[in-house]
């Protein structure tokens, strides 16, 4: 695979930056991830850093050379870090009310995945164009989706900071799932949180992607949402990584599934799809190798979560 990759996180006009970032490699395949801790909760810097921290070591650990279901991995791990960051939390003396936003991006063999929780978010740009922006999960995209405000009154109005999910708390979120996309030549996927965004439009991050080179793309970026906003400016994180690969020739992998995951459902048929594989069964029919492999998938992240949760 080839492709150009950076990240940045600077504290902007906050005494402390609480959000964190991320990025992992294997042959195939690279996650990125940015996750932006509630400042409004006392636990937002634990929350963000929990939550990188285990993406990255579960995609790091899982030994298959590919991973055969990228939406449910990605569901299942922050689902995974859900529970962590709320088991830290309770941990702490006196307890915290730790709570994050995600958005966490896997490529792999030329195809992208992503998923995402609150209002960190993931721009597809291909040929300076913005193709796909995940939609947050507050009261304002409600809003703009139902035609009472506009893309650009949301970064300014009162009611921007409500969010309806984040990671930690006491219910698992429901995760936003995107479609499996195949990378252009040149497609750009930028994840951000929030200080980004807010700052800076869309046109205007298009344009500071048209650098040959996206560590300075994703710099220019930072420092003038930065500027813009003074000492008002959130933190400020972004990941960026531009494909430079040919369009991948081969078969997509993922058949339809829904936009919405209850990360508690999912987890719950992951765990009866290896109850199954467990008990005594009639040999797979023709044909059946590649839920074979999914299913051996599934199992094999399970135990490596549970190895992680022992670990505490």
């Amino acid at each position: 695979m080839k492709y150009q990759l950076a990240q940045l996180s600077v504290g902007g006009g906050r005494a402390a930056n609480e959000d964190r970032v991320g990025t992992a490699e294997r042959d195939n395949a690279v996650l990125l991830v940015v996750a932006d801790g509630l400042g409004g909760h006392s636990g937002g810097e634990l929350a963000s850093q929990t939550l990188v921290e285990t993406v990255l070591r579960v995609f790091q650990g899982v030994k298959q050379p590919r991973l055969s279901d990228p939406f449910s991995f990605l569901a299942l791990t922050i689902l995974k870090a859900h529970g962590s960051v709320a088991a830290r939390a309770k941990m702490h003396v006196p307890p915290l009310e730790a709570r994050t936003t995600c958005v966490v991006c896997l490529v792999q063999d030329g195809y992208a995945y992503w998923a995402h929780v609150g209002d960190s978010r993931l721009y597809h740009f291909r040929d300076g164009k913005l193709l796909v922006r995940t939609e947050d999960h507050t009261t304002i995209e409600e809003l703009r989706r139902d035609g009472v405000i506009t893309e650009e009154e949301m970064a300014n109005h009162p009611r921007k900071s409500l969010l309806l999910r984040s990671v930690g708390g006491p219910s698992p979120p429901r995760i936003s799932l995107g479609d499996e996309v195949a990378l252009h030549t040149g497609d750009v996927l930028l994840l951000c949180s929030d200080g980004l965004w807010e700052a800076l439009r869309a046109e205007e991050i298009a344009a500071a992607l048209r650098r040959p080179r996206v560590d300075e793309a994703v710099e220019e970026m930072v420092l003038a949402a930065e500027k813009r906003m003074g000492d008002a400016c959130d933190n400020v994180s972004a990941v960026c990584l531009r494909w430079e690969d040919r369009l991948t020739k081969s078969l997509p992998l993922q058949p339809p599934r829904p936009a919405q995951v209850d990360a508690a459902q999912l987890w719950r048929g992951a765990a009866a799809k290896v109850a199954a594989q467990r008990s005594p069964r009639p040999a797979a029919p023709a044909g059946a190798k590649r839920q074979d492999r999914i299913e051996s998938e599934i199992q094999e992240l399970e135990e490596y979560l549970r190895r992680l949760e022992s670990k505490g």
